[in-house]
């Protein structure tokens, strides 16, 4: 790995970009780019924050770099956001220990996925230097991955060339020798719960309780195997309440409870049934709770972002380029299952496989988050090897 590319790593560790906000990473990139010798014209953004329910500063970054070999065109993609529990973190280098630390107390480090970033630059580094000696090759900064993979499922695929990509190289989380060829599937729901108002000092039981009514329903879900992580005869699977939101203040009966809850499976029927399952329970619940005058809250739901699991052949064509370039530069790789969602996932629905290769970090999103520099040395060759494997 040369300096260049390890001040990279260290500059964009230090620009804070959480979901929504990666205006000054993309800047920060397209500067460097243009540095390097990418002409303004060879890069664009496309729009896809404007589809996102979180809003956001700027969109997808598509860079092509024009090649002559008569290839076809490779796709290297990775996202510029990071965890918002990154933001504030203060990266130190440990040279002789080979790693990158983190000296803010409680952060992550942000490794996922600046170190994709820099993994991605590169790669462009290289390709400039051999003067268009190499495949057509399109790069994609992605917005918004940690939110549901949101920036990937706006992308303007007309931006992506003519022809489309045969394939692509996606860099997220995990050690660079662990090709990432089946992702799993998730399903995003939405339960508003209806209560009843009261003054929770003077009348209490005239109200009806929506924190109450979701508590009873996630015990029992909880205790009948259906919360966390889910092994029926049916299937695997998980489920989870990310947020919570209700309330209008400590002496008013919770009226209303907003919750948005995810189900995953590799399996699209048995993510169904789970969802099913919590339907089932909330409407219960909802049936048997009454306050003292006999009334009754209400439960609805909505649907939420959604990516669909895949599986890549893994005699097909980008799992053995991988594997031979891997075998090329000594590296014991093999494949695995992921059950966290990728960019990949929406990149795979497109019709374009996508496999996604590590990059290096450890104990990614917690306080306690290094870099491994040996790793992302690998994996900085592994992909300049990807564009020469035929």
């Amino acid at each position: 790995m040369s300096n260049e590319t390890l001040d990279d790593l260290l500059a964009l560790l230090l620009i804070e970009g959480p979901p929504g906000k990666e205006a000054a990473v993309a800047e920060w990139i397209r500067t460097r780019l243009v540095e390097m010798g990418v002409a303004p014209g060879q890069m664009a953004h496309d729009r896809a924050q404007e589809q996102s329910e979180y809003g956001g500063e700027v969109g997808n970054l598509i860079v092509h770099l024009p090649g002559r070999r008569a290839a076809p065109r490779l796709m290297f993609s990775t996202h510029m956001d990071t965890v918002p529990n990154a933001v504030g973190c203060r990266p130190r280098l440990l040279r002789e220990k080979g790693r990158i630390v983190n000296d803010a107390p409680d952060r992550a480090l942000g490794g996922d996925n600046r170190l994709g970033c820099a993994a991605l630059l590169h790669l462009a580094r290289t390709l400039l230097a051999m003067d268009g000696d190499h495949p057509p090759v399109t790069l994609v900064f992605f917005v918004q991955e940690e939110v549901g993979l949101v920036g990937s499922r706006g992308l303007d695929i007309s931006l992506l060339g003519d022809p489309l990509p045969a394939m692509c190289f996606n860099l997220d989380g995990g050690p660079p020798d662990e090709f990432v060829t089946a992702v799993i599937g998730a399903e995003r729901f939405i339960i508003d719960i209806t209560g009843i108002a009261a003054h929770a000092g003077a009348h209490p039981a005239d109200g009806l309780s929506a924190a109450v009514l979701a508590a009873r329903a996630i015990a029992a879900l909880d205790g009948e195997g259906w919360h966390g992580r889910i092994e029926k005869a049916e299937g695997i699977g998980s489920a989870n309440v990310g947020i919570l939101q209700g309330g209008q203040g400590s002496n008013v009966v919770m009226p209303s409870l907003h919750i948005l809850a995810e189900a995953r499976s590799h399996d699209p029927a048995f993510r169904r049934q789970i969802i099913n399952r919590w339907k089932q329970e909330f409407l219960l619940v909802a049936l048997e709770m009454e306050n003292q005058k006999g009334e009754r809250g209400s439960v609805a739901f909505g649907p939420g972002p959604t990516y669909e699991a895949f599986a890549l052949d893994e005699s097909g064509h980008i799992v053995q380029r991988a594997l031979a370039a891997a075998r090329r530069m000594g590296m014991a790789a093999r494949t695995v299952s992921n059950d966290g969602g990728m960019d990949a996932n929406r990149i795979v629905a497109l019709g374009i496989p996508a496999l996604t290769i590590g990059v290096g970090q450890r104990s990614v999103h917690q306080p306690e988050e290094w870099i491994d520099l040996a790793d992302f040395g690998r994996v900085c060759q592994l992909i300049v090897a990807c564009c020469f494997q035929t």
